[in-house]
């Protein structure tokens, strides 16, 4: 039999024990609560950055739109005006204005009553390339795609 002294000793040592365990569950405890907490925090914190970020690039988004929307107005003006314009190096009244998908046809030497030669003139400011549609319309009349015809009233009405 062990002595009384040796079963308090184990006591002792197993409530030891028992204390230790009680400590580091509670230490684990507060570990995931403020675990928990820096999560919750850092969701907030990254929603609130990405609201600020969203709404940062609307803003710019809205801006682009907004300084493309004044090229593009811009450009239309300038389109009209350039026929009047001094460097413009066809006479102005053997110009017609289509723009789109090309911007001008010239008639050019019709009011003088020379030789006609018909061109297709695309206005472009800046770095602007030709679209797809411009390019479809300078490939067919480089490639001679191009032709005259009459309709007649009668056979618009049937006639």
């Amino acid at each position: 039999m062990a002595s009384p002294l040796t079963e308090y000793l184990v006591a002792a040592v197993i409530v030891a024990e028992l204390l230790a365990i009680v400590i580091q569950s509670v230490r684990l405890y507060l570990a995931k609560r403020s675990l928990s907490t820096i999560e919750s925090n850092l969701e907030r914190l990254a929603e609130a950055k990405a609201k600020e970020i969203m709404a940062a690039e609307v803003e710019r988004v809205r801006e682009d739109a907004a300084r493309r929307s004044s090229a593009v107005t811009a450009g239309k003006i300038y389109e009209q005006l350039a026929p009047m314009l001094p460097g413009f190096r066809f006479n102005p009244k053997e110009v017609r204005f289509l723009g789109s998908p090309i911007d001008f046809v010239v008639f050019d030497g019709i009011e003088e009553g020379h030789q006609v030669t018909v061109r297709f003139v695309e206005l472009k400011s800046g770095s602007s390339k030709l679209t797809d549609r411009e390019r479809a319309v300078k490939e067919a009349v480089e490639s001679c795609k191009v032709s005259f015809e009459v309709i007649s009233a009668e056979e618009l009405m049937g006639c």
